[in-house]
């Protein structure tokens, strides 16, 4: 069977978070060199190695006393990072960050490499066609009976029959009436995205959420935190792969409806996925300048603009797209439910989008007028997390 496999450089635009499930622990898992300006993720064994097996009740009530070892452990005061480190996170700027914070560690694969996932990438990938396909044809997706689960007095909402419509569905109905996803039947299935392994060391970044107030808009201070990122400017490479000759017998036989087969060739996905995220750096960008550039947003606008001229220089063999953490609600679904057709046409009526905002909103209380999202997620300061850009190779 033909794989074609096509080698693709990755470079991140901005810091990128794909978080791992675990926050590392100040002065636990995490020592802080002020003086060196990084973080030494703890290797156990070194530490050890320091101070001497004798002294391990003293590590541990260190510990258990909140202590900082690295003062209160004289075998560790002359200590560096490299040290004492399974692993060096960096600290750029104005070391953002004390040393108690919790991180949001990012994910490290294939022998400890900060990773963006092929899964991860996939899964923008899979948003950007997703958007395409109901701009082109928004019938099923404007049907508020496609939208979720009927549960008698409310809808429950979920994109499952709209993915099923549009991506490959089961042949029959479930005994809820409603559409099922058939993985066999799926188009993404014949993309296969490889995961990336950056050689760089990560950095931390404060993760600033900004948000609407009565007041206007301010950071929202108690829910702001820390996150282990790999850094702009990294650079690796990866691979796409797209098995042609399976491509074109389950074309040929007419296994999945509506295949759509054509978006899978390289040059006609990048430029799907450069619209894709055209229209919404210009969104976000007409947003800002509509509620007159607040302060608190720092230079948001400007790393939008600046996204925007990397974006122009994309030829038919590079695009733009953002992954991983603190994406947002746009980014992460594409906006087409608040959006309209490639026709000029709102996808979804004014009412039903004002019971899906009603559904999605925590707390339920806040007026339908009230912008919808209310929050962004930013490094402080104002830069965006998780642009990358995709580049094939020869």
């Amino acid at each position: 069977m033909t794989h074609n496999t096509l080698p693709i450089e990755i470079e991140t635009l901005t810091p990128v978070h794909i978080g791992s499930g675990h926050e590392l622990r100040g002065n636990y898992e995490y020592l802080y060199f002020a003086d060196e300006k990084c973080i030494a993720v703890i290797d156990a064994e070194k530490i050890l190695d320091f101070i001497g097996i004798d002294n391990i009740d003293n590590w541990v009530a260190a510990i258990d006393q909140q202590l900082n070892i690295l003062h209160h452990l004289p075998q560790l005061r002359n200590a560096k990072a490299l040290d004492l480190a399974q692993r060096i996170i960096s600290i750029p700027g104005k070391a953002p960050i004390a040393e108690r914070n919790g991180i949001k560690a990012h994910i490290h694969l294939a022998e400890q490499q900060p990773t963006i996932p092929g899964s991860s990438l996939k899964g923008a990938i899979r948003t950007a066609i997703l958007t395409y396909l109901i701009k082109s044809d928004a019938g099923f997706a404007q049907d508020e009976r496609n939208l979720g689960s009927n549960k008698g007095t409310y809808t429950q909402y979920h994109a499952k029959q709209i993915e099923a419509n549009y991506f490959g569905r089961e042949d029959r109905l479930n005994r809820f009436d409603e559409l099922e996803q058939s993985p066999n039947k799926d188009l993404l299935r014949f993309l296969r995205v490889g995961d990336a392994y950056f050689p760089a060391h990560t950095c931390v970044v404060k993760n600033t959420i900004i948000n609407l107030f009565r007041h206007g808009w301010g950071e929202k201070k108690e829910e702001s935190s820390f996150y282990e990122c790999i850094p702009k400017g990294a650079k690796t490479l990866s691979s796409i792969q797209i098995p042609q000759e399976l491509l074109t017998q389950v074309e040929r036989k007419g296994y999945i409806r509506n295949g759509h087969f054509e978006l899978l060739a390289p040059q006609r996905l990048f430029k799907l996925i450069n619209q894709h995220t055209r229209l919404l750096l210009q969104n976000e960008i007409d947003f800002w300048e509509d509620e007159d550039n607040p302060l608190a947003i720092g230079d948001y606008l400007d790393h939008f603009s600046e996204l925007l001229k990397q974006l122009d220089g994309c030829d038919e063999y590079s695009c733009i797209i953002r992954v991983g953490g603190s994406s947002g609600w746009d980014f992460m679904t594409g906006a087409w439910s608040a959006g309209k057709d490639f026709m000029g046409d709102d996808i979804l009526t004014y009412e039903t989008w004002v019971q899906l905002k009603r559904a999605l909103r925590r707390p339920k209380n806040y007026p339908d007028n009230v912008v919808f999202p209310k929050t962004r997620k930013m490094v402080d300061g104002g830069e965006p997390i998780g642009f990358i850009k995709l580049k094939l190779k020869n």
